[in-house]
């Protein structure tokens, strides 16, 4: 027991000491007995040092026994501990002095390090740790001796020069006497996921650096999208507004006057430049539409309607095009079809029209054929499908996937016979893809084609499934009863009101003021929105106000908007119908919320516009339009019915009509 090794060194001690200070004792005690010569104070002087120095001797012999015997005794159960510890576990333990020595390290220790015990202990710490990682070492021994414990991590260099990274936790040690020792670490080799860390550190950046490119690039997309939009917006609205000039004046001259006394020339070439107008128009119409396709602007609005009386308008819109080249246009209705689908009929009337308009105008002989059905699946699930078959030039089987791209005008050997843009079939697949369809085809040069159109219209039981002959003859009487109507009433039609027109092109204020004033419209003009604003305000406070007011949106001093705003906070009730040759997205909402009643895009045809009027005016006789259309149709098919009412017009007073309205028929 080393308390009790320690016990007996001290008693030892002692008993040394007594035994010597009785020889002095004796000693001085015998001089006093002796002969007084002796007895001198030199003599007791003496041997007093000689005790001092015997005791002194004794003393210090003592200590460094116990030094010897008893200290080291601890020393080697505390270097046993550490031993025991470090030697017979796994960790990887190291002890450094206070100057930041290894003084133990185990097996595991050394394998970290790359080195044998021999080449660490007695070696500094910094020795062995990356130059950079320097000034943490020596930060971490000054925690340590201010009794600090730590987890810290650090690189190292091996002997082979290799660089690893290792987590070290720790802890001061001191001795029995509480005096500070060193340190003592447990250490850790994280290399494997140090590299990950920084492996997945380095990946995340890039992440983040792809993240902002592609933000930016998405930044620099939307920043075109809104360029593009405003480009097409200001170029749109800047073709639009001759156009309606144009295509007003064309119709204007060949539907006034004493058309028998015309030169034939002259009249071929009023209809050429009606028919290029209109295609021209029809171009801008296609970029819009595609354009809005593009960027998901699209809107499709379904509503209930009838599949057959659907189909059936669009054969009447598109029969006088075929009459004129002499091709067949018939419409087949297979199996039992649903009563009324809901359905957008304003997107599938564009899609069926544009497929059948490069039907007829690819096909010289043979026919032309819409074919209708809804098949039925396994599951209760029906599908809208037509089919647009033609006995026309064909489509090389190599191309037949690339006309649906945009600008895209299949063979080029056929172009200069057919001339279009190249938009209609990507358009067309792009409303059918809207509405969850697509558009197929099947074609061989020399034969024809068949362009499919698949539209899904859910669960089969929800419809009313009827054979379309009893609806073909419900067809027939209400086109029995339209037939009835009074024919070549538009030069006879009149309209009692009195309307404000603001507009500020010269061309066509002109144009709509005499339009509306041969049909008997009271016209008042302005050019600017002020003027609009205090000539309706002026006629409201005499009681004289106007039934409506055509307003143009785009105005030199302010815009149309802020002339309805200002109107309707000046208690102005009226019909105010904004006219527009912008298509920026949501204006027609726009216009609506400022205050408007309706709302009409230009060009406007001699039809649309006189219906705008006939709609607020307290009395009408006769109808706008020979044709009967209904009011409120797309501008799409207010300009194929104002082709109809021109050829109609021309065949009333016996004029040849040579290419009818087909713009694309231009030679």
């Amino acid at each position: 027991m080393p308390s009790l090794r320690r016990h007996h060194l001290q008693r030892a001690v002692w008993l040394v000491a007594l035994v010597w200070s009785s020889a002095i004792l004796a000693a001085l005690w015998g001089t006093f007995l002796a002969d007084p010569h002796i007895r001198s104070p030199g003599v007791v002087l003496g041997l007093g040092l000689l005790w001092v120095a015997g005791i002194s001797a004794i003393v210090l012999a003592g200590y460094r026994l116990l030094r010897v015997y008893a200290v080291p005794e601890a020393d080697t159960g505390k270097q046993f501990i550490y031993r025991l510890i470090t030697k017979q576990t796994k960790a990887a333990i190291g002890v450094v002095d206070p100057t930041g020595r290894f003084s133990l390290v185990n097996e595991s220790f050394c394998e970290i390090f790359g080195r044998s015990e021999e080449e660490i202990v007695g070696q500094k710490l910094l020795r062995f740790v990356h130059p950079e990682d320097h000034q943490l070492v020596r930060e971490q021994l000054r925690l340590r001796r201010q009794g600090l414990s730590s987890t810290y991590q650090l690189r190292i260099v091996r002997k082979n020069g290799e660089v690893r990274w290792i987590l070290a936790a720790v802890a001061p040690v001191y001795d029995q006497t509480g005096r500070y020792c060193g340190g003592m670490g447990l250490v850790t080799d994280i290399t494997e996921q140090k590299q990950a860390e920084i492996a997945l550190r380095d990946h995340a950046a890039k992440l983040e650096q792809l993240v902002r490119e592609l933000e930016e690039a998405r930044q620099e997309a939307q920043a075109a999208l809104r360029a593009k939009d405003r480009f097409l917006a200001s170029v749109t609205h800047e073709l639009r507004t001759p156009l309606t000039a144009i295509l007003g004046y064309a119709e204007t001259l060949l539907i006034e006057g004493d058309l028998n006394r015309a030169p034939p020339t002259r009249i071929a070439a009023i209809q050429t430049i009606l028919r290029n107008g209109q295609y021209l128009l029809q171009i801008v119409n296609d970029l819009l539409e595609l354009a809005k396709s593009e960027s998901g602007r699209l809107e499709i609005n379904p509503r209930d309607c009838s599949l057959v009386e659907l189909a059936e308008d669009v054969i009447r819109l598109m029969e006088i095009r075929a009459r004129t080249k002499g091709l067949p246009l018939r419409l087949e209705i297979r199996g039992r079809v649903p009563r009324r689908i809901r359905i957008d009929p304003v997107r599938v009337r564009q899609i069926l029209i544009n497929l059948l308009s490069n039907a007829i105008k690819f096909t010289e002989s043979g026919s032309v054929r819409l074919v209708v059905q809804v098949p039925q699946t396994d599951d209760g699930q029906c599908s809208l499908l037509f089919e647009v078959i033609d006995t026309g030039i064909g489509i090389p089987a190599k191309i037949c996937e690339k006309i649906f791209e945009p600008f895209h005008r299949g063979d080029p050997s056929v172009n200069a016979r057919f001339p279009g843009t190249g938009l209609g079939l990507a358009f067309s697949r792009s409303l059918a893809r809207r509405l969850g369809g697509d558009i197929t085809v099947v074609s061989e040069v020399g034969l024809g084609s068949n362009f499919r159109v698949t539209i899904p219209l859910g669960p089969a039981d929800q419809f009313e499934w009827v054979d379309p002959a009893e609806l073909r003859t419900e067809g027939k009487i209400q086109e029995h009863t339209l037939s009835e109507s009074p024919q070549g009433l538009s030069r006879s039609c009149r309209i009692q009101a009195r309307a404000l027109l603001v507009e500020d092109a010269i061309e066509t204020r002109r144009l709509f003021q005499h339009i509306l004033q041969s049909a008997g419209v009271e016209v008042s003009t302005a050019e600017t929105g002020r003027d609009a604003v205090r000539m309706a305000l002026e006629n409201h406070r005499e009681g004289r106000p106007f039934d409506c007011i055509l307003l143009d949106i785009n105005l030199p001093d302010m815009e149309g908007y802020r002339v309805v705003r200002l109107l309707r906070e000046s208690g102005y009730t009226a019909p105010i119908i904004a006219l527009t040759a912008g298509t920026e997205p949501g204006e027609r909402e726009r216009c609506f919320l400022a205050g408007c009643d309706d709302f009409a895009t230009k060009p406007l045809d001699r039809c649309t516009l006189l219906k705008l009027v006939a709609k607020y005016a307290p009395r009408v006789s006769g109808i706008p339009c020979e044709c009967g259309a209904a009011t409120g149709d797309t501008c799409f098919r207010a300009a194929k019915v104002g082709a109809r009412c021109l050829n109609a017009e021309l065949a009333r007073q016996g004029a040849v009509v040579s290419g009818g309205s087909d713009a694309n028929q231009l030679q």
